[in-house]
């Protein structure tokens, strides 16, 4: 029994209505999944630093496998009650916002339960005119996270903080870690990670020449003019490597615990070594 004047108030109903439940559903699905969020973390931040590549590979795996077994179980736990808000909820979540009292929304709801007569339907008509000039000044308002009640120490902020600082350590190395996290290797001691390496040669500014960038598949002997800079940095490896030019050998800087660059100026020498 709505008139076509009607329409459109309780067609913006529907639509607030749609807000409100997509809203509840956003509330409840987030605190729900945060256990599976935590243990999806612990294991990015052991990955990004790189600290399972320290354990023996039967240790490696069976943390893998703790780590799987933890997110099936925080799946489950977080998930167990999770369902899709109704109509009612929705509308009570209207109600809140919208500062409505007596749960005003729930009459736009209503059907007469039997036949009206003319003055029944007059009182009838105007009541659901004032239900819907109500609908006007619905608010849903801003889906709240609810995590507090969840993690009441604030752990989240701390594994925030970890996967910034883990990511910062990482660098571009970040998927190669990721991959090393997921591959546990079954020979003896920790994860020996293959060294790269790169080298920078620019000649001196008289030549005119442009710098050669070399990589370890470069082939065939390389001539460079006396005085050429020398830039070699390797990524990844063993141990500290080291540099030799002929029977000059020196250390290599290190930049951080994966790389490391040698620098030096070429006034002689005919064979050039890097060990590790």
């Amino acid at each position: 029994m709505r008139g076509p004047r009607l329409a459109a108030p309780f067609r913006m109903l529907e639509h607030r209505l749609r807000l409100s439940q997509a809203a509840l559903a956003w509330e409840r699905a987030w605190p729900a999944l945060w256990p599976l969020l935590a243990v999806a973390g612990v294991f990015l931040v052991v990955a990004l630093f790189d600290l399972l590549t320290l354990l023996p590979g039967t240790l490696h795996a069976a943390s893998l496998v703790g780590f799987g077994l933890a997110g099936v179980g925080a799946a489950i736990w977080g998930l167990r009650k999770l369902a899709w808000p109704d109509r009612l909820a929705a509308r009570r979540r209207i109600e809140l916002a919208s500062g409505l009292a007596h749960r005003p929304l729930a009459a736009l709801a209503d059907h007469p339960s039997a036949p009206l007569g003319n003055q029944a339907k007059e009182l009838w008509e105007a009541h659901l005119r004032r239900m819907a000039a109500t609908v006007r000044r619905l608010r849903v308002g801003w889906p709240a996270a609810g995590l507090g009640r969840r993690d009441p120490w604030g752990l989240r902020a701390v594994l925030a903080i970890l996967l910034v600082l883990g990511a910062i350590d990482a660098g571009a190395d970040w998927r190669d870690r990721l991959a090393r996290a997921l591959t546990p290797s079954w020979s003896a001691g920790p994860t020996a990670v293959a060294g790269s390496f790169d080298i920078w040669i620019t000649p001196p500014d008289y030549t005119g020449l442009p710098p050669q960038f070399l990589r370890a598949d470069t082939k065939g002997t390389v001539s460079v003019p006396t005085g050429s800079a020398l830039l070699v940095q390797i990524h990844g490896g063993s141990g500290a490597p080291r540099l030799s030019i002929d029977d000059q050998t020196s250390d290599f800087e290190a930049v951080d615990k994966q790389n490391f660059r040698a620098q030096a100026t070429l006034t002689k020498g005919k064979s050039l070594s890097v060990s590790q």
